[in-house]
This record gives C-alpha cells, sequence and structure tokens, in this order.
C-alpha cells in the first residue's frame, strides 16, 4: 500500500479567507475523509509499509518531497533528503549529544584553514573520492559548483540557485584551485565563521557531469552527489526511495533501502506508525508525541536543535514600523500558554538567539526576561507609542506543514492575547509552500507580518546576519520584514571579521541585545523538534541538530 493520498500532479492551495476553520459540510467531510484514511492504514498494519522487506526503512516526511537540487532548495523536508545522497565540503558531528551547535568534521574537506586576516579560507579535498555517476570528486569539481552559483558567463550557471545561495556566495570574491585537491575561497571581507556556513546542505556538491548533461529546472530530477545513497525511484511531491551505496567513500552504510514518503496530515502519520507503516517521524508534532510515544512501538528524542518560530513584522508599513508598538506586541503574548498547548514540546524565546546557536549564553538566575507577558505594560507601551486602538493588523500563517501541526490552535491563542491590548489580528491562512512563496519577495504595504519558523543554519552565529542584517532584503536575502538598524549593521560587520572566537561571540551577543531591543520579530519559541523512532530503529544520536547520520541509521 501506499500512504500518500494525492493522485496526479499536486496544485497550489488557495489560502483561506481571513481567519477562517472547516465548518458545518466541510468539516464533517473533513472528519470522514480522516477516518476512513485511518481505517485503510490500520487495515494495512498486518503487512507494514507496502510490502517492504523487513531492512527497509521508511521515514514519514511531513511535507512535500520537493526536487532534489540542493543548490535550489531552502525546506527542512527536502535538505533532508538530499542529505542523503549528497555531501558538503563540511558537516558537523552527529555522533555525539550536545546542547549547542554540533562540532565541524571534515567531509569532502578533509581539513580546512582560515588565514589570519580572515580573507581567505583553504580547504584540503579528500581523494579517491567519486561521484555514484563515476566522475571524479576534485578541485574542478568544486569550482563548477561554485561557477553555477556565482559565474554568469559558465555554461552551468543558474540565476534560480545563484539567487537561493547569495547567503553564502555574496562573501566570496572569487575560488582558486591551486591544486587538484585544494581549493581557496578569496573572501570579499573578513568572515572568520565561514567553515560553518559550508556544513549548509544547499551548499552540497552536484557532479559536474549531470549540472552539463540537464537543464536548471531538471537537476533536482537527476540527482547525483557523492552521498552514502542514490536516488533509485522518484514520484516527486509524493516519495523517494534510496539506495545504498556501497562504494560510498565514508564506508557502506547500514541499511540497503530507505523511502521516504511524504504524509501532509499529521494525523495519517501518526496512524501509519502506529501501523509500523512508517519507522521514523524526524520531526514530529506534539500530538504525534502524545498519541506515539510510550505506546510499545515508538521511542521519542528530543535533539533540541537550534531554531526559532516568530511573528515577522514588517517594518516598513505602519504601525509595525513603530519600535514601541513591536515591543509592546511582544509584551502582548502569553507564550507559557504556548508551551502548555503544546504539551511542553515548545520553550517561550525572548530574543534572536537560540539555544543550541554557537553565540547563544543562558541567562544568569537573576537576569530579567526581555519580553514577560504583561499586557499591562504592552497597553502603556501602545499608548506611549501613539498608535490609536483599537488597531488592525494582517498577518499570514501557514495552516499546516513541517512544524505547523498547530499552528492554527497558536495563532488563536496569539489573537486571544493581542485583543486583549486593543490588537485584532485578521489572519490570512495558507498552506506552507504558498506562504513562503508569498513572503519570499518581501512583505508588500498592508502586510503587517507572517507566522513563520526558521531551522537551517540556526546554529551558526551568523544566522543574525541571515534574518536582520540591512543588506540581506528581498531578493538578496531572507529578511522579509525589511529591518534596518545601523548599530546592528556595524556589529555583525565587526563579529564576522574578528578572529578570536570569545570576542566574535561577544559581538554577536551584543548585536542580539540591539536587534531584541527593536523588536522586528513578535519573538514566540523554540520548538524541542522531537525524533519518533520505532522501537526497530538504532543509529541516532539525539544531536543538536535536524540531520541524522544516513550511515548509521538502521531497521533492525
Amino acid at each position: 500500500m501506499r500512504l500518500s493520498l494525492r493522485h496526479g500532479p499536486t496544485r497550489p492551495r488557495r489560502p483561506h479567507p481571513r481567519g477562517t476553520r472547516l465548518r458545518g459540510p466541510r468539516l464533517r467531510a473533513a472528519v470522514a475523509t480522516t477516518a476512513v484514511a485511518g481505517l485503510l492504514l490500520t487495515g494495512c498494519g498486518a503487512n507494514p509499509s507496502f510490502g517492504r522487506d523487513p531492512h527497509t526503512l521508511v521515514i514519514g516526511a511531513e511535507g512535500e518531497i520537493p526536487a532534489l537540487d540542493p543548490h535550489r532548495l531552502s525546506g527542512t523536508v527536502g535538505l533532508r533528503v538530499t542529505d542523503a545522497l549528497f555531501d558538503p565540503l563540511i558537516r558537523e558531528e552527529l555522533g555525539t549529544r550536545t546542547d549547542r551547535a554540533p562540532a565541524l568534521r571534515p567531509s569532502l574537506a578533509k581539513s580546512w584553514t582560515v588565514a589570519p586576516d580572515a580573507l581567505t579560507v583553504t580547504l584540503a579535498l579528500r581523494e579517491g573520492v567519486t561521484f555514484t555517476d563515476g566522475t571524479p570528486f576534485d578541485a574542478a569539481a568544486v569550482r563548477t559548483n561554485f561557477d553555477r552559483i556565482m559565474d554568469e558567463k559558465s555554461p552551468v550557471h543558474d540565476p534560480t540557485a545563484a539567487g537561493n545561495m547569495k547567503f553564502l556566495t555574496r562573501w566570496i570574491e572569487r575560488v582558486d584551485t591551486p591544486g587538484t585537491h585544494t581549493v581557496a575561497l578569496r573572501l570579499t571581507r573578513p568572515y572568520a565563521g565561514l567553515p560553518r556556513m559550508l556544513t549548509d546542505r544547499r551548499m552540497s556538491i552536484i557532479s559536474p557531469r549531470a549540472l552539463r548533461a540537464h537543464r536548471p529546472d531538471d537537476i533536482g530530477l537527476h540527482p547525483v552527489g557523492t552521498g552514502a545513497f542514490t536516488q533509485d525511484k522518484a514520484d516527486h511531491g509524493k516519495r523517494v526511495t534510496l539506495k545504498r551505496n556501497d562504494d560510498y567513500w565514508g564506508g557502506a552504510p547500514r541499511t540497503p533501502t530507505i523511502i521516504v514518503e511524504s504524509v501532509t496530515d499529521p494525523t495519517t502519520l501518526a496512524i501509519a506508525a502506529q501501523t509500523g507503516e512508517i519507522d521514523a517521524i524526524l520531526s514530529a508534532g506534539a500530538q504525534q508525541v502524545q498519541q506515539l510515544a510510550g505506546r510499545g512501538t515508538m521511542t521519542v528524542q528530543y535533539p533540541e536543535p537550534a531554531n526559532q518560530y516568530f511573528l515577522r513584522l514588517n517594518t516598513r508599513t505602519a504601525p509595525t514600523d513603530n519600535t514601541t508598538f513591536r515591543r509592546a506586541l511582544n509584551h502582548a503574548v502569553d507564550r507559557k500558554a504556548v508551551a502548555t498547548l503544546t504539551g511542553g514540546q515548545v520553550a517561550p524565546s525572548t530574543g534572536p538567539l537560540p539555544r543550541g546557536n554557537e553565540a547563544y549564553q543562558e541567562p544568569s538566575a537573576s537576569a530579567a526576561t526581555p519580553y514577560d507577558h504583561d499586557p499591562e505594560l504592552a497597553r502603556r507601551l501602545i499608548r506611549e507609542s501613539g498608535v490609536p486602538t483599537p488597531v488592525r493588523l494582517k498577518l499570514l500563517a501557514p495552516d499546516s506543514g513541517p512544524g505547523f501541526s498547530q499552528a492554527t490552535e497558536i495563532m488563536s491563542l496569539i489573537q486571544q492575547d493581542l485583543k486583549a491590548v486593543g490588537v485584532r489580528l485578521d489572519i490570512q491562512y495558507m498552506e506552507f509552500a504558498s506562504l513562503v512563496a508569498v513572503e519570499g519577495k518581501g512583505y508588500e504595504n498592508g502586510t503587517h507580518g507572517s507566522f513563520n519558523g526558521w531551522t537551517t543554519g540556526a546554529d551558526a552565529a551568523d544566522f543574525l546576519e541571515r534574518m536582520f542584517s540591512g543588506a540581506l532584503h528581498p531578493p538578496d536575502g531572507v529578511n522579509r520584514g525589511w529591518y534596518r538598524d545601523a548599530r546592528v549593521d556595524t556589529l555583525l560587520d565587526r563579529a564576522r571579521g574578528e578572529p578570536d572566537e570569545n570576542r566574535r561571540m561577544s559581538l554577536y551577543r551584543q548585536a542580539a541585545d540591539g536587534i531584541g531591543a527593536d523588536a522586528p520579530w513578535v519573538f514566540l519559541y523554540q520548538d524541542r523538534l522531537p525524533r519518533l523512532l520505532s522501537r526497530k530503529i538504532d543509529g541516532v544520536v539525539p544531536a543538536a541538530s535536524v540531520y541524522v547520520d544516513y550511515t548509521t541509521i538502521r531497521r533492525r
């Protein structure tokens, strides 16, 4: 049996009217559909995972699986799959549990050095590695990948990939290859922390032969890397079957076959796990944890990687262009109520640096929380801001999707908190991919922000720069709320070039303090991002990352 309930090509879902919920016949139809799906899946319990052999591992993806072109991707669902097919130059150590960003370890680069002036990063590449199409991996292959995202004259240049990779390439002046297995990245500005950026799965290395053989739009349909697995079959959007690369340079993986199956309905995904059709849910929702943990079939891991969930605010349009008003919104929200709603799966967050980020420091016991829930203070700050109440704000929000299984309930709580201080939220719910597409160009006037979250790169101190730099407004970055502060930008510039790690982290923390005071987001919470794993699964360490080590995971 196949778990996906979709048939044929998928189409973007139209946004729900603001604040709508299913009612009457639509609600009864939705309940009936879920019930039927549950019965079908329960009926398959005796024949788990559509007849797979006992060593095949099935991972449930909480969103649709995109074309697997790492240079074009941004979401965790797709990047998790590409992580099995491709290697970045540097990886994190996923075999050790830590309470902050995992240590860096060699991948396709066996070692690297940062020049004293932090203007050159030199990588010594691993020798004897080949892509799964037989192409040798060497400095020329790395150069071709950078040409794709940097050199408009290159025959493999892809403007879409180039735009997505601006977060990295904006710092690179040129790529030199002084030896067949040596690459030197010459930087435009000092950047001592760049090696951690190279762990980003978007900078995975693609076979040059594949880049030349396929049109840019088709690279993700024919993914070829140096990774632990190869793509065997794919019904993109729905499922991908991965086969073990027995010649993997890092040693043959323990699992012969992995199937990644998209099951976007959280209830259906939970039933599939309960009946044994799914072995792992790598980003489980709170309700799924409550349903499945402790029932004898699934165990729960809390890797607690760095991430942030927030209301990003439009700092260009009134009244969210008013700093005092934005601070008031932060004091109006009861984050502990959100944590209670999710059964403790999330932890309140009141600033831009998440726990697990390399620059994060636990506050002292005597330190005041920057944005305690204080409705009376929120009302006073609104009066000081000069914004007349009642006032309406238009926000976008996902109705489901990766990490958003309880999005509508969370937004209802926030809606009530803000109403209590004279702020009315008009919420436009939409499918997650549609939300990302709408907000990706930056908020238009009249849209005051959106509910979203961010995990990719959140463990690096320069997460602050990606999210808040005045130079990274769309289309050059993801600062979609148009925030800009000259002092913050200066601190980020200084931190980037500071070779001393302690001083560098101190500068990033100063920048975080400035961002927190300006409140360009309503800081909400950090998801513990639990994993649900079948008791038949081993080889997964709860390292502080959204990724797992595909060479060690297996189904016993």
